[in-house]
């Protein structure tokens, strides 16, 4: 009930008496509607009615407040004292299912981009990231960021870079916008022939240069519903070959902590904060972050809260955030098992970036090879790396997060050995189960930083964040996880949209066969048909008796046999001294 929790504390905040008072709302029962409906209230001085199940909701500023009062009815009482809340029962199991719709929330929907870094013995390995539309300026010039939890700025390519690598982007022209001001670093307006601050920033393999501008950047589908802030970005003068030339997106907005930005007035959570405040929300500077599995599901990040429609089992547990200073979204790791058995690595403590902009595992170099040894497997018999998988357990505050082959591995095939046994020697279990001609590689790499972040520093990137709803909140410096609630893939065969479609022609493609084979009957009967026809009509009612095949059996065994062939699996990337940009 973490996110109802919240609702409380809004709700408290928003009744409490100027002498600090303690007031007892009794909660239990709410639903997740009746909350927001009863913070909306607050928040907006409605009088007293009647609530949802006939309940006495107070209007703000009412005496009744400081007495205490039941508003969904129940037993178990939540109460505030100075702003703190303080719940009896600290269990997250029972959140309620998501509302319909919800206003308080702004959410762009994403896209994955993959682009091949290096073949290593025919095996291609690719970095990834996953990127989403914007406008900026007046009028309004559209560009694609990607969404990295790793950076803090707003940096786009600009016309006022000339080279190849910015060619090739979208670019941000300054003197076509009305609303553009020139900046300096501390966010004073530069007059024309005054000089400009420039900035250099590093990621990971490559740099970029600019300089600082204040315009509009607004999100939304059109003109009509997009919601806009202003707010100070860099304006890219020069960006380096590598990484920037081969991404299919323009730019990158940074999510970090505050204090990872270049000063204040650049921060897009603090800038978004003011849309989601207009919108109602109680998280204003609090964003989720959902990472499709397959292409049928749509990847999307939420501003102003979170929404429960992607969350598996209804649970959020909440982690602190360790050294918020530096401004990564940092976690500390209590404890690193394989198939329960504890690494000494992190028995005096280990910490963990959250980093969207990562396509990979990353971790520490002196623990990379003992990982990856506990970590590579032999594929199952179906050619998939889930069922025969160990399982990697990381234990955070409350929460241990358990990834196996189908999160952290990729299928690589090879030529099978072909061993012979020895006469009367028989096969283990695990070799009745596995294939000698395919290994499930987990996909790593190593990341190696100095103190006072490192040096025993894990990037957890796409495999966590795709099995894990994040929900990233700046004003509480907290970050929640949950088991990420992902549709089902529909099963296509041979390129039909589904099962149904291609039972349907297969069907019709007999029935026309056996009205074929019924014609010639008569032909025959009638005695209009050649005498090659008369000759195999025997031959030909045999095959009409059973041209109607069970169709439906051979559809979903079929289906079975090609979504055991055609398991795509997914590529890594080398191994790196370094940080990578979005690997």
């Amino acid at each position: 009930m973490m996110q109802l929790y919240m609702i409380f504390a809004a709700l408290a905040s928003a009744g409490r008496h100027q002498d600090q008072s303690v007031w007892k709302p009794d909660f239990a029962g709410c639903s997740s509607q009746q909350l927001l409906s009863v913070h909306s209230q607050l928040n907006t001085g409605t009088s007293s009615r009647a609530g949802a199940e006939g309940t006495l909701i107070p209007r703000r500023g009412s005496d009744d407040l400081s007495q205490g009062f039941s508003v969904c009815g129940g037993q178990n009482v939540s109460y505030f004292q100075k702003g703190m809340l303080e719940v009896a029962n600290q269990s997250s199991s029972n959140l309620p299912a998501a509302t319909p719709h919800r206003p308080d929330l702004l959410t762009v929907d994403l896209q994955r981009t993959q682009t091949s870094v290096d073949v290593v013995d025919d095996v291609i390995y690719y970095k990834s990231a996953y990127f989403g539309s914007l406008s900026v300026g007046t009028p309004a010039q559209n560009l694609t960021v990607v969404f990295d939890t790793g950076s803090g700025n707003l940096i786009l390519p600009s016309t006022y870079c000339h080279s190849a690598v910015c060619k090739v982007h979208k670019r941000f022209r300054r003197s076509a916008s009305s609303t553009a001001h020139d900046v300096d670093g501390n966010g004073r307006v530069v007059r024309p022939d005054d000089a400009r601050d420039q900035l250099t920033i590093s990621f990971g393999t490559g740099e970029v240069t600019g300089v600082f501008v204040e315009d509009n950047v607004c999100f939304g589908a059109d003109a009509h519903s997009q919601s806009c802030v202003s707010m100070k970005f860099v304006a890219a003068t020069e960006m380096s070959e590598d990484p920037f030339k081969d991404f299919t997106f323009d730019g990158v907005l940074g999510l970090g902590l505050p204090t990872l930005s270049h000063a204040s007035g650049f921060s897009f959570l603090e800038a978004v904060s003011v849309l989601t405040k207009e919108k109602g929300s109680a998280f204003t500077k609090t964003f989720a972050l959902f990472l499709a599995s397959h292409e049928e599901e749509t990847s999307k990040i939420t501003f102003g809260g979170w929404d429960e429609q992607h969350l598996d089992d209804n649970e959020v547990r909440w982690n602190p955030v360790v050294e918020p200073e530096f401004g990564h979204w940092m976690l500390e790791i209590k404890s690193l098992r394989v198939d329960g058995q504890v690494l000494s690595f992190c028995e005096k403590g280990c910490k963990a970036v959250v980093d969207s902009g990562t396509s990979l595992l990353g971790v520490p170099s002196d623990i990379f090879p003992e990982l990856y040894e506990l970590l590579n497997h032999a594929a199952s018999l179906e050619g998939e790396c889930h069922s025969q998988s160990p399982h990697l357990e990381i234990e955070l505050d409350g929460l241990t997060m358990t990834l196996d082959g189908e999160d952290f591995a990729h299928l690589e095939e090879h030529q099978s050995a072909n061993v012979t046994q020895e006469w009367g020697s028989q096969r283990t279990n695990s070799q009745d189960q596995t294939r000698d001609d395919m290994t499930c590689s987990p996909m790593l790499m190593t990341i190696d930083l100095p103190e006072p972040i490192g040096p025993k520093l894990f990037i957890l990137g796409e495999p966590v964040l795709r099995k894990y709803y994040t929900i990233y909140d700046a004003e509480r410096q907290r970050i929640g996880l949950g088991l990420a609630q992902h549709a089902p893939k529909q099963a296509r065969i041979l390129g039909y949209e589904s099962e149904e479609a291609w039972f349907d022609e297969a069907e019709k493609e007999a029935m026309l066969e056996e009205q074929k084979v019924v014609q010639k009957n008569q032909r025959i009967e009638n005695g209009t048909a050649p005498d090659t026809e008369v000759e195999k009509k025997t031959v030909v009612n045999n095959k009409a008796k059973n041209s109607r095949l069970p169709f439906l059996a051979i559809a979903a065994l079929l289906g079975l046999l090609l979504a055991a062939s055609s398991y795509n699996g997914r590529p890594a990337a080398p191994t790196l001294d370094n940080k990578p940009c979005w690997i």
